[in-house]
């Protein structure tokens, strides 16, 4: 079908369903009018006309698109009101299609070929998305209904319903599948307890309407958004410290609200005999984990904040942009330990509101359905961020120039031009390395550069206080990076002062001395003439994650150097692969190039896992971020499933395939989880 043709149908549509609301409109408030003598309802359709004719008229002449947009949805959402709450001649006594008159078939064949025209521009890609909090639409939309209610003696209940339906509507922008749970349970509950405790009649066939009208497209784009989970948090990512503040304090007033409406509900009845204990044990609970709560949120805020300075200095924000600044402030492991705290305190409150809750109370029932959306959406961050965030890295490079290659493994020193060109080639590879970690948001340890050689004591202490290096107290990094480019001998081993050597079992005792039992992996780049020697047995090594990229280099014959190796071309090739967003297809394959690509991993590298916190780190992790009278909550933590992996069963055949297929089936590019590859 033509895309103009489409275009044209999905414009008569939008008008067919805006004319068949408004002649809803004028029959429901004609007909109130008829019936209710006093009602003013129909002024309001007389005043509603002229406005729209205003506007139709301004919009004409100026193309005020926007402000008609938002015009229309602020009216839109004062009729439904309207409709939905003023007095009316059929009372509805019960939902069923004998209470249908005119206006309620008008309304919900308006909103049926509403939803129809959505559908449609979504299977069409013909919508652009943006991340938001919430349309202007549905903001008017919801100002429009509360306003519209601001006549009736129960205009504060509604307001905190409008509220409760802001949040939610968040949620769904958010991409959070528990807030459309969360909107459902509303739905419902309102309909059998929110409207029956406030004794206000109601138009069910109204309320339904709005609520899709509201709702349908937001829900759909869960499904339908071409946005990725990080980008739809772009907006979230990147405010400023007011609005953070601000959302703060209204989780806080939430929370002092919910419990005071929980406590009044449960003193202001007759209770059962173990209502009240039963209320004081939830209450407990309840306390504990939503300042935990609260304390998490306030926390996961001041990381945002951290990141998003380097978000506005890198300007461009992209997907991977995000995940590595996420990563390098350690969002991934936060997340992961507190969204067990976040899980539980949602289950704090489903339990003091099923102990608590009232049939007649309409201020508690309204302030859980703004508290919950809020936790649903925490834990929906928290728990996707720690899935899609890479882990924690660290790198350490050391630069030794190599004067020229022997057998022996003697340094020759060579004539002045020759050295400094060696030695200009060795600072530009440290200033390729240096910008390497910092475009990957790698942990810099430093970056060693010698000409006279390296000492075996040196490298030793160096190394070894590499791998030693740890986050915070008692958490290790994910991945150790360690670099070298230097010297070396030709079964590989690095080339050391006083004709000594550093071999690869060597540093493989002193990270197993360090890191066996942490689950880290090392990472070994060697940007060197026969390093390629090392890989021969690096498949045999059990219990350890260790990967070595380094390549195959072209020996060039010169009659007063030797043999000359093109040192710091892998370096440079490798880098632009991993940083540069547009790359040709055959990049490792071009005939020009003297060095091809090569890596080896151990048995288990393709078993490995970024770190999932323990019963330690969430003991740690409360230790050292809330207050003393909360650490006896670690000792509930103990006796409570956190890392709950039901399908652990099927882990060992899940490595067990990974392992066949790196043995006999390697792939060409090997995603490390932290924005950059190895490639054979």
């Amino acid at each position: 079908m033509p895309p103009g043709l489409i275009s044209s149908i999905i414009k008569y549509t939008s008008a067919l369903s805006y004319c068949l609301f408004y002649s809803s409109t004028a029959t429901g408030i004609y007909v109130r009018w008829k019936h209710h003598t006093s009602d003013r309802s129909f002024h309001l359709l007389g005043i509603f006309v002229a406005c729209s004719l205003l506007v139709s008229l301004a919009t004409y002449l100026y193309g005020y698109k926007k402000f008609s947009s938002s015009f229309t949805a602020l009216w839109v959402g004062i009729i439904f009101s309207v409709l939905s709450f003023i007095p009316i001649s059929l009372d509805h006594p019960t939902s069923s299609l004998q209470d249908l008159d005119l206006t309620d078939l008008l309304i919900l064949a308006s909103v049926g070929i509403r939803c129809l025209k959505a559908l449609t521009e979504r299977i069409c890609s013909l919508v652009g998305y943006e991340p938001v909090f919430i349309t202007s639409e549905e903001f008017f939309l919801l100002v429009g209904f509360g306003g519209g209610c601001s006549g009736l003696q129960q205009f504060s209940t509604i307001s905190i319903l409008v509220v409760a339906a802001a949040v939610h509507l968040i949620g769904f922008h958010l991409k959070s599948s528990l807030s459309v749970l969360s909107a459902i349970s509303m739905f419902f509950i309102s309909g059998l307890y929110f409207f029956p405790a406030v004794g206000i009649k109601y138009n069910p066939f109204c309320i339904i309407g709005f609520a899709v009208w509201l709702s349908f497209t937001s829900i759909i784009d869960l499904y339908f958004s071409k946005l990725s989970l990080l980008e739809s948090w772009k907006v979230f990512f990147v405010q400023g410290k007011c609005m953070h503040r601000l959302q703060l304090l209204f989780l806080l007033t939430s929370l002092l609200t919910t419990y005071t409406f929980s406590l009044q509900a449960t003193l202001s009845r007759d209770i059962a005999f173990y209502t009240l204990p039963l209320f004081v044990l939830f209450s407990v609970f309840w306390i504990c984990f939503h300042f935990m709560f609260f304390i998490t949120t306030w926390g996961f805020v001041i990381k945002l904040e951290e990141c998003a300075i380097i978000f506005k200095s890198r300007g461009d924000i992209t997907d991977s942009t995000i995940a590595e600044v996420l990563a390098s402030k350690g969002v991934r492991h936060f997340c992961l330990v507190s969204q067990i705290v976040t899980m539980y305190t949602l289950v704090s409150l489903c339990l003091l509101a099923v102990v608590t809750w009232p049939k007649n109370d309409w201020w508690f029932i309204s302030s859980v359905f703004v508290l919950l959306p809020v936790e649903c959406v925490m834990y929906d961050i928290l728990t996707k961020l720690g899935k899609c965030v890479g882990g924690t890295a660290i790198g350490y490079a050391i630069v030794a120039p190599a004067h020229r290659y022997s057998p022996s493994g003697d340094i020759v020193v060579l004539a002045e031009n020759p050295f400094q060109a060696v030695n200009a080639r060795a600072m530009e590879l440290i200033n390729i390395v240096s910008r390497f970690f910092a475009n990957h948001m790698i942990h810099n340890y430093g970056t060693d550069f010698s000409t006279s050689g390296i000492s075996s004591d040196y490298i030793q202490s160096k190394v070894k206080g590499f791998f030693e290096q740890r986050v915070i107290p008692g958490l290790h990094y994910d991945t150790y990076i360690l670099y070298y480019s230097g010297h070396v001998m030709e079964d590989g081993s690095w080339a050391l002062t006083d004709n000594k050597s550093l071999t690869f079992d060597k540093i493989l005792s002193w990270w197993t001395e360090t890191n066996s039992k942490t689950g880290a992996r090392i990472i070994l780049f060697l940007d060197t003439a026969h390093s390629k020697a090392w890989l021969n047995g690096i498949w045999s090594i059990e219990k350890e994650f260790i990967a070595i990229q380094t390549g195959k280099l072209k020996v060039v014959y010169d009659s007063e150097m030797g043999n000359m190796y093109p040192l710091g071309e892998l370096t440079k090739l490798w880098e632009n692969f991993d940083t540069s967003d547009t790359k040709p297809e055959n990049y490792w394959n071009k005939k020009d190039l003297k060095v091809k690509p090569i890596y080896g991993v151990s048995k288990e590298f393709c078993s490995f896992k970024f770190h999932e916190p323990t019963i330690d780190d969430i003991a740690q992790h409360v230790e050292q971020n809330f207050p003393r009278f909360i650490k006896p909550i670690t000792k509930v933590f103990s006796h409570l499933p956190c890392n709950m992996n039901i399908f652990c069963c099927c882990d060992y055949f899940m490595n067990l395939c990974r392992k066949l297929k790196m043995k006999w089936f390697p792939p060409t590019i090997y995603d490390t989880g932290h924005g950059f590859k190895l490639v054979r």
